[in-house]
């Protein structure tokens, strides 16, 4: 029973996708988008799975003080750490979404032949903060700034140039001599596009993840060094075709002749996506028949050893 239940789940619902493409009908489209939600649902629950799986095999190693320990040690804090900064704390309590506007007192009216007075905004915002108030754009200091607009109806933004604080943005009506005050602090973020979580992204994960390639050229070239050995015909095949597509790559090789870079694309052109075409239909006729194989019974290796 309790192998007999998941595969015919597995049955099941590998007939209604295989039926879906053949019958045009909106309730089946309907159930299929239900099912993908279903699947969305297991997705994350897989994820939880797996973190506690890792806890439960890492932990006792770091407790014994096993060999590498340390390694592991710090892929625990640093999960926990993306764990706390990757949650959007910022949906608690009530953030401001819009900056704080207040009115003044009016500007005294003009004398006699003197063009109507614009509205001001007194901007008085944290330096760092760039603010856009209608058509005019600037940063501000930290101090009291003063910004004359045309009269009618004025849209507000308050931004940060880096990445992870969302923007506060109005919209206010004034007419001619009125005079508001601006303030305002547009507020960070958390969760995946947070400013802490793109910080880590960026200053830590990015360079490390660059070292990591960096470092896996040399044990690249080195691997090639050793294929490239012409041991028998095909590793013979194969160092041939690898030293005309350098060739052909490099400055040298258009130097030496112009054939070489022609050559080269030939290569990438026929020989190597003829292979790769190959490679891509064994693939999908592999996949179809173990789709079948899953869908009639025959494949139980992904319930586990009988």
């Amino acid at each position: 029973m309790k192998k007999t239940v998941p595969l015919v789940i597995g049955m099941i619902f590998g007939a209604f996708a295989l039926a879906e493409f053949y019958i045009p009908h909106h309730q089946v489209g309907a159930l299929s988008n239900e099912f993908r939600s279903w699947a969305a649902i297991l997705s994350a629950s897989a994820f939880i799975i797996g973190g506690i799986n890792i806890l439960q095999v890492t932990w006792p190693k770091i407790r014994r003080r096993e060999p590498d320990w340390g390694y592991k040690a710090v892929l625990l804090a640093a999960a926990a750490v993306m764990l706390v900064v990757g949650l959007p704390w910022h949906k608690l309590g009530d953030p401001p979404s819009r900056p704080t506007v207040t009115f003044g007192p009016s500007l005294p009216p003009p004398a006699a032949g003197e063009r109507p007075a614009l509205p001001a905004v007194f901007i008085q915002v944290p330096a760092g903060v760039t603010y856009q108030i209608g058509a005019t754009v600037g940063a501000s200091t930290g101090g009291l700034e003063a910004v004359r607009v045309e009269p009618g109806e004025v849209t507000i933004k308050l931004s940060r140039r880096v990445a992870g604080y969302r923007p506060l943005e109005t919209k206010v009506n004034l007419a001619p001599r009125d005079t508001i005050t601006v303030e305002g602090d547009p507020p960070m973020l958390w969760g995946r596009d947070g400013r802490v979580f793109v910080w880590i992204y960026d200053h830590v994960f990015g360079p490390a993840n660059a070292t990591l390639f960096a470092l896996l050229a040399f044990f690249v070239a080195s691997a090639a060094f050793r294929a490239f050995r012409a041991r028998n015909a095909e590793a013979a095949l194969l160092l041939g075709a690898a030293i005309f597509m350098m060739l052909g790559r490099a400055p040298l090789g258009r130097a030496i002749s112009d054939v070489l870079p022609d050559l080269a694309q030939w290569l990438l052109d026929v020989p190597s996506n003829g292979g790769r075409r190959a490679i891509m239909m064994g693939a999908a006729i592999g996949a179809i028949a173990t789709g079948l194989r899953v869908i009639l019974g025959l494949e139980r290796s992904h319930l586990g050893n009988d």
